[in-house]
């Protein structure tokens, strides 16, 4: 058997539960304290990092929903600046054309213009030459029995004048010398003088002076003026109106000529 020194091991285990007891209370017990402390801090740190994390996460979901917001708007402004640049270039190509077709249109009557200037000179020219031959031969050909016929017939029309017609010439006399001027080819006589004047004086209802001048130019029949109005029925006026005819009617085939 063992020879045991009882007090002695005894005396160790009581030192042994002593350090234990003095151990707990300056090294374990602040231990377990710091450590508990220390887990805690870790605890709240962790915390503090799931925190941060979940507001990190947050904040990227936001910035993700910003951005996604930023990119539609951006495309809406980016899909209105195209529809208004394409609206603005439909405008500047309709203005554009606009523009063109009135350059086209004035160029077409510019066009038109110039010809019918240079046909009308032509057609002056041309027509000048035949109305003065035609003049010398209607002259060379004209009697004084003509020229009778023609100052008769002027006399009797005055009387075939509409009444309304009558009251303006009647009008335009009132307040002026009752004198007509009269353009003849030849001298009136006395009797178509005499007739002439009961006529013009019938006319405005007023006794006429008449200023007699002779023209040759006329070839035959009388040109009267009385105030700013004028009756004429000379064979000069008559060649005028003819020439005036024929060259509307030249005017109108060449235009259609032109056209076509």
């Amino acid at each position: 058997m063992l020879d045991l020194d009882w007090p002695t091991l005894l005396f160790q285990i009581v030192n042994f539960i002593a350090l234990l007891l003095i151990l707990n209370h300056l090294v374990f017990k602040p231990l377990r304290a710091k450590l508990t402390e220390r887990g805690r801090a870790i605890s709240d740190t962790l915390q503090a990092a799931q925190d941060q994390e979940a507001e990190a996460a947050r904040m990227r979901r936001d910035w993700e929903t910003r951005r996604s917001q930023a990119e539609r708007e951006a495309e809406e402004i980016i899909h209105a600046a195209e529809l208004e640049a394409e609206r603005r270039a439909a405008r500047i190509i309709e203005d554009a054309r606009a523009r063109l077709d009135h350059i086209s249109e004035e160029m077409r009557n510019d066009l038109e213009r110039q010809r019918d200037e240079i046909l009308a000179r032509n057609y002056d020219e041309v027509l000048n030459a035949i109305m003065a031959l035609a003049g010398n031969v209607v002259q060379a050909v004209t009697t004084r029995r003509a020229h009778d016929d023609l100052v008769t017939n002027f006399c009797a029309s005055i009387f075939q004048i509409p009444q309304p017609e009558i009251e303006v010439y009647r009008h335009v006399m009132a307040g002026r010398v009752a004198t007509a001027r009269v353009e003849t080819p030849v001298a009136l006589s006395e009797e178509q003088t005499k007739t002439l004047t009961d006529t013009l004086s019938s006319l405005i209802d007023r006794r006429v002076e008449l200023q007699v001048t002779i023209n040759p130019a006329l070839i035959a029949g009388i040109s009267v003026r009385l105030a700013d109005r004028l009756i004429d029925n000379s064979v000069r006026q008559q060649l005028v109106g003819i020439r005036e005819q024929v060259r509307h009617e030249l005017m109108q085939r060449a235009g259609a000529q032109m056209q076509g």
